[in-house]
């Protein structure tokens, strides 16, 4: 059977351009393995319009957030299930230097995201040098959706859970050819796991291992998120996630005590009360050292593209580039060379 595109990798990657080729009616064949526990998977899939220790207004978000908003609302509809969470951000500074290094980078540019300079912090986190609110954040229950994405595949006949080995793709008449179907051309998202593909091995995807919690507790409510030196987000009733840890150049999966200590005391640090870990679970995030994606063609395989490197911002940049991807691979419109050009050499 022939299709016009084979994308490996089921993640928020491969998952939003499946989405985005169809919609411009191209018919898609989407290969994953199925694991359990992969970044898209594990992430708490946070969005924020601003983020990192400086308190920087993030990359794009003017521009990525109505895109994000738009995209998540359609699948919601066209899916029928419910993972978008829009829900302020209390951050608890952890000292009076971060306090004051907060206050310090307020710009307009940063002020019209805050809720109010001054609030009382909600009583089950611990906050001794105050909090703020930060505006037009959320989550994404990446596990809803991505399960709801490849329910909708299958239905589709375009989903293949199995393991994908870069031998058995063949390119033969101008077609590549992989497991009895034949596609006008191949894109990988992958990941982390991009460093075992000979094809695009030399793309500089970086490891990013990150420990993640799910806990239970009665001393946080639903109504947002909570940060410290980590996140809370509400799964269900009295049922958190929380994370996470930082280990860069490490694509090891398995959790260790040294993981579960160190976000043990994180959590210790952000929640004000007893609290129980029922679950410890490690994702590997794939990022870059600039923080963009990664988009772009194989420089000598004919028809064959990666898209990748969205790391911890995943579930904001994805709607868009995504679609910017698409357009690449239908039209050729060249996407931005600050996200493309000095990758594919």
């Amino acid at each position: 059977m022939h299709f016009n595109q084979l994308i490996i990798g089921q993640g928020l990657a491969g998952s939003l351009l499946a989405y985005q080729l169809m919609r411009q009616n191209q018919s898609v064949m989407v290969v994953d393995d199925g694991l359990k526990y992969t970044s898209s998977r594990v992430a708490a899939g946070m969005f924020t319009p601003i983020s990192g220790k400086r308190m920087v207004k993030s990359w794009k978000v003017d521009e990525l957030f109505p895109i994000m908003q738009e995209t998540y609302l359609e699948l919601e509809k066209l899916l029928d299930e419910s993972f978008l969470n829009n829900q302020n951000i209390q951050l608890s500074f952890s000292s009076i230097k971060e306090q004051n290094d907060f206050y310090s980078a307020l710009t307009d540019k940063i002020n019209k995201y805050v809720v109010s300079e001054e609030i009382t912090p909600h009583n089950g986190i611990n906050a001794p040098f105050g909090a703020v609110e930060i505006k037009q954040s959320g989550w994404l229950n990446t596990v809803k959706f991505l399960d709801a994405i490849r329910k909708y595949l299958q239905g589709k006949n375009c989903f293949m859970q199995k393991e994908f080995f870069a031998n058995d793709l063949v390119f033969e008449n101008e077609k590549w050819q992989y497991q009895s179907h034949s596609f006008d051309s191949v894109i990988f998202c992958q990941g982390y796991r991009n460093k075992y593909n000979s094809y695009f091995a030399h793309i500089p995807v970086i490891d990013n291992k990150g420990d993640v919690f799910t806990v239970t507790t009665d001393v946080l409510d639903d109504k947002k998120i909570y940060k410290r030196s980590c996140y809370a987000v509400q799964l269900e009733q009295g049922i958190y996630k929380v994370g996470s840890t930082f280990k860069w150049d490490n694509d090891n999966t398995t959790p260790t005590k040294a993981g579960f200590d160190e976000l043990n005391e994180k959590t210790e640090a952000l929640i004000n009360g007893a609290y129980q870990v029922i679950d410890h679970y490690v994702g590997i995030r794939p990022t870059t050292k600039d923080r963009r994606p990664i988009l772009g063609k194989h420089t000598q395989h004919k028809n064959m593209y990666i898209f990748n490197g969205l790391g911890t911002k995943g579930v904001l940049l994805a709607p868009h580039f995504s679609k910017v991807m698409a357009d690449y691979i239908l039209h050729n419109t060249l996407p931005d060379a600050a996200i493309a050009a000095d990758r594919l050499i």
